[in-house]
């Protein structure tokens, strides 16, 4: 099989993937394949040939479509993982806050008594 073939294959793989959608609970095994199907895209990626069929040219072309729709799915699936990691930190620093109010103190508002 050639590396084009496989490439499409392996891309079309992602594409399903992608397409489905980041879960809302258990997103370490999604996260797992996307990377295992990058990971092998890469490998691929650097075994193709110099010159190309004409098939070959008509599989890159599919390859470069569905490319299309696979990188705005990825740029906002990382987005949301970005944005619920700094969610989950914020909660985790106010839940601290709340079980140890004193901890952080500010100085904000403070009344420094100065007797000589």
């Amino acid at each position: 099989m050639s590396a084009v073939k496989i490439l499409l294959e392996i891309t079309k793989n992602l594409f399903d993937h992608v397409r489905s959608g980041l879960p809302k609970e258990e997103r370490e095994p999604y996260i797992e394949r996307l990377n295992e199907l990058l990971d092998q895209r890469q490998t691929i990626m650097g075994k193709l040939p110099a010159t190309y069929s004409e098939e070959e040219q008509r599989m890159g072309q599919m390859i470069v479509k569905m490319n299309e729709t696979i990188e705005p799915l990825l740029v906002r699936q990382f987005e949301e993982i970005k944005h619920n990691l700094s969610m989950m930190k914020k909660k985790k620093e106010t839940n601290v806050q709340y079980a140890n109010p004193y901890q952080t103190l500010s100085a904000d508002g403070m009344y420094f008594d100065k007797k000589n």
